[in-house]
């Protein structure tokens, strides 16, 4: 048997209540493959809980490690796509190599390919880790596993691995032909209905280098999936959830001449999208089927987005600029819920940068309808082996978090004169500057249900019993008719817990 688990996240506020897709899609490709082999995906949230407090972090991992005993698997794989899942993935795995330490365990996902030297130097517990995309690593992993072969002795494509205090790697193999991607597999989750939102990619990769983006270390150029496989697909996860909430997670979503047969499924689109790329009529000539659409806009200043890698020259910038203008008034005219990614204080920000940033958000915001709009702004964070890293290091008058990759990271000071109280004060104004109507919360309830909450909201006196999996409160239930109820309260937590909501990320973090 072999298990394929998705970790806790320690960033509460952006958990979407949806399968783990890069899981989902590896375990599908391996198990066509290898129809024979017994696999199964466990979801840590929603089959064990989401954990509150660190009481409520040890109960799940002990009925977790219970059952795994019980299953006795060959190998587990681990995902782990976020820095947020990073220290957590790193104390599964020990534990996991503590009671069963013939387990092979082997991890894969953005944070592994870029920080596989930093993971090694932190735990003898991972076996191996993959390299860049999964599919075709880990069905030769499991293949030669179940055949009683050591993986590591066959040059894998795309595997390093530690011995003896070294660091060995193998040459990365081709990217992955999406010709060959199975159909998903809902029948490998534990509970396949228990999930409110289907996350599904049109493809995979993404052109654009932006230098705080860590797409182009795993897949550099946009792939399409085909558009056989797409609908395939699409008809599986209507026949087999109870969802009708399709979250596109691309990197670079413009497959907008899918949504007739999208249509077909009677499912409501949510996706996110370049500034730039997008044609302002697709939303007019689909606007029944939006739920939510998101912007990666991060800026209005020129010099902002340029340093970003954002924008080319100044006859782009304009263009950047005047259709975001015309996608936000076609949203407004259409009822569509929008929401605008912002990063505030990046490394050589002035303050005339997050003023032109606020005067553009307050001419947005004269615009807004029934939709309602979001201006989902953050602290702009450094990591080693990035692109930006290498900025904030060589710009004079930086000063950030370098705490490594488990670190925080974030910028105290953009540049020389500006600090990060004033950063944090443009932030406020700019989140304030939403207009969460009626529709818009629900939509977010929908996707995003602890949006902006902090995480001690979610132990408040208001919310019933019957939501935890545990006596104490520690253990959140966030499936089914529990998830229901939160969704009910959580209008009445974020009303009470307001001043928490432009605070810094960690408010909103599991203390655990």
């Amino acid at each position: 048997m072999i298990l394929f688990i998705e970790p806790i996240s320690r960033n509460i506020d952006m958990y979407v209540p949806a399968y783990p897709l890069p899981l989902l899609e590896v375990a599908s490709f391996v198990k066509q493959n290898l129809p024979d082999e017994k696999i199964r995906i466990i979801s840590i949230p929603v089959d064990y809980g989401l954990p509150l407090t660190q009481g409520g972090r040890e109960i799940i991992y002990r009925e977790l490690l219970h059952d795994i005993s019980k299953m006795a698997p060959r190998a587990v794989g681990i995902s782990c796509t976020a820095i947020a899942q990073a220290e957590e993935v790193i104390d599964l795995c020990e534990r996991i190599k503590k009671e069963a330490p013939e387990i092979v365990i082997f991890l894969g996902g953005y944070f592994p390919t870029i920080y596989y030297e930093e993971i090694f130097s932190r735990t003898s517990a991972v076996d191996m880790i993959v390299i860049g995309e999964g599919e075709v690593p880990a069905l030769r992993i499991i293949d030669l596993l179940r055949k009683g072969g050591n993986p590591l002795d066959h040059s894998i494509q795309g595997l390093a691995w530690q011995k003896n205090g070294r660091i060995f790697m193998t040459q990365r193999g081709p990217r992955f032909d999406l010709r060959q991607k199975a159909l998903l597999n809902l029948d490998l989750l534990a509970h396949p209905k228990a999930y409110d939102i289907l996350p599904y990619a049109f493809s995979r990769g993404c052109p654009y280098h932006c230098n705080f983006c860590m797409e182009a270390f795993i897949r550099p150029s946009r792939q399409p999936v085909p558009s056989d496989i797409v609908l395939a697909d699409l008809n599986q996860l209507s026949q087999k959830s109870q969802s009708h909430s399709l979250l596109i997670s691309d990197a670079l979503f413009k497959s907008f001449e899918l949504f007739p047969a999208i249509q077909s499924y009677n499912m409501k689109v949510n996706f996110e999208t370049r500034c730039d790329v997008m044609d302002p009529s697709s939303l007019s000539r689909y606007s029944e089927m939006y739920g939510a659409f998101a912007l990666g806009f991060e800026s209005a200043s020129y010099g902002t987005l340029k340093r970003m890698n954002k924008v080319r020259d100044k006859a782009h910038f304009r263009h950047y600029v005047d259709n975001t203008i015309a996608l936000f008034r076609a949203a407004v005219q259409n009822d569509i819920s929008i929401m605008v990614f912002m990063i505030a204080g990046y490394p050589g920000d002035t303050e005339q940068d997050l003023i032109e940033t606020l005067r553009f958000a307050e001419k947005l915001s004269r615009n807004s309808g029934p939709g309602g709009h979001l201006f989902k702004i953050g602290e702009c964070r450094v990591y080693p082996k990035t692109q930006l890293y290498t900025m904030a290091k060589t710009t004079p008058g930086v000063v950030f978090d370098d705490l490594g990759v488990f670190g925080e990271n974030i910028v105290r000071r953009p540049s020389e004169h500006l600090n990060f109280e004033t950063v944090l004060d443009y932030m406020g104004k700019i989140f304030n500057l939403s207009n969460t109507t009626p529709k818009l919360q629900k939509t977010l309830l929908n996707m995003m249900p602890f949006f902006r909450v902090p995480a001690h909201a979610l132990r408040d006196t208001i919310i019933p019993d019957t939501c935890f999996r545990d006596k104490n409160r520690e253990v959140l239930d966030v499936r089914g008719e529990s998830l229901w109820v939160l969704r009910s309260l959580l209008p009445e937590l974020i009303t009470q817990y307001k001043d928490w909501t432009s605070k810094e990320r960690s408010a909103r973090e599991l203390k655990i």
